[in-house]
């Protein structure tokens, strides 16, 4: 009788362990719905970043240049793009050594004759920063000059004779 009450007390215990787990279970599931939000015209787009020059071809040309003689020429860069940008002004030249050691080249922005962004022998020059262009069309005038003064003697500058030189200008930009 001890065994067959224990073993009904287990059976009791287990059915109620078993109502009380279904009921528990059953009893946290749950239905939540919510209405979807939008949220629209979330929208991206990418600015550029572009110039212009004005004018075509070289900036100035001389040729039978003499001791004393100067080219001159300016351009206008703009900037065209919708982004601001930092831009560069560098050289890139070829010729005799010689005369390019000898010739001298002056830059100016916005104003001839201003504070010169460079000043030197052309074979020195090899860059020099612009500053920032707004977007959407800030222009600036860019002046050049290239004289050919005297080697210091009659024999130094007799040696610069039949010699040539010529000068690359690249601008460059990048996003400010």
């Amino acid at each position: 009788m001890f065994k067959k009450l224990t073993l009904q007390k287990l059976l009791l215990s287990g059915a109620a362990v078993a109502v009380v787990s279904v009921a528990a279970v059953g009893g946290t599931f749950a239905n939540f719905t919510a209405t979807p939000t939008s949220i629209s015209s979330n929208a991206f787009a990418t600015g550029s970043l572009a110039m212009s020059r004005s004018g075509s071809g070289a900036i100035f040309s001389l040729f039978s240049m003499k001791i004393g003689d100067t080219a001159s020429g300016s351009v206008t860069i703009t900037n065209t793009g919708t982004l601001a940008g930092a831009y560069t002004l560098s050289g890139s030249g070829s010729g005799d050594s010689a005369l390019t050691g000898q010739l001298h080249l002056t830059v100016y922005k916005d104003t001839d004759g201003g504070t010169a962004l460079y000043s030197g022998t052309l074979s020195g020059f090899s860059s020099v920063s612009l500053g920032t262009l707004a977007a959407n069309g800030d222009a600036h005038t860019f002046y050049f000059h290239v004289s050919l003064p005297s080697a210091g003697s009659d024999a130094a500058d007799n040696l610069l004779q039949g010699l040539s030189a010529s000068e690359s200008f690249t601008w460059t930009a990048t996003q400010a």
